[in-house]
């Protein structure tokens, strides 16, 4: 730790991580950004990537909601009829070819793949926008549980998790990445991502921050 201007500064994973106070937010992991029958992969992305990480993903959030750890579920939605999209917004999601309607609200596609299973007493947040924490009640249920620091796992890297990623460290929270459990369409755009993230936040792999957090309860 260091002190700067009169405040204390937590540093390294051992004292960011801090069980009473982190929770994971679990990004978008839907079956139309990861199933070989979703959206993505329909509009030729692939999916190597994502179903590679997936399995860590799974282990991640389990052996966090063994622990009683709080835990949000967070997941991209589209409304019918393009009732959420913006003319400018319209065309970023096209912009690759693909079809503006995934994660239709209602749609398999909009569900968490099989294994993420949100507990009852876990949020689920449903966003517009690939930062979770706009236009949405993330903040606000964080700061009422006492959080100061998030670990960010989910899809797509460069995307949903790096616009949550940078959100989270403007709203003041400690930010940590899982890099073994962010996962992309694209794995030059994720490699890139995760370069950068390196230079700016907490990169970590699962096993060291549930480490941690488990050695932080004693």
């Amino acid at each position: 730790m260091i002190t700067l201007h009169g405040k204390t500064v937590r540093q390294s994973l051992e004292e960011i991580l801090l069980p009473a106070s982190t929770a994971l937010l679990v990004i978008d992991i839907q079956n139309d950004f990861f199933d070989e029958e979703g959206v993505f992969a329909g509009a030729g992305r692939d999916m190597a990537l994502a179903q590679a990480h997936l399995p860590n993903m799974r282990q991640l959030i389990a052996e966090w909601q063994a622990l009683d750890l709080f835990t949000i579920f967070v997941r991209q939605i589209t409304l019918p009829d393009g009732r959420g999209d913006s003319p400018a917004w319209l065309r970023l999601k096209v912009r690759d070819g693909k079809s503006p309607s995934y994660t239709l609200k209602g749609s398999w596609g909009a569900d968490f793949c099989d294994g993420i299973t949100p507990r009852e007493q876990d949020p689920i947040v449903e966003k517009l926008r690939p930062d979770a924490f706009l236009g949405t009640s993330l903040d606000m249920l964080l700061k009422a549980n006492g959080i100061d620091t998030t670990v960010v796992v989910g899809a797509n890297t460069e995307g949903c998790v790096e616009s949550t990623v940078r959100s989270s460290a403007h709203h003041d929270y400690y930010t940590v990445v899982a890099e073994d459990a962010v996962a992309s369409s694209n794995v030059q755009f994720h490699d890139a991502s995760l370069a950068l993230m390196k230079e700016r936040f907490l990169v970590a792999s699962s096993r060291r921050i549930l480490d941690t957090l488990k050695n932080n309860r004693h």
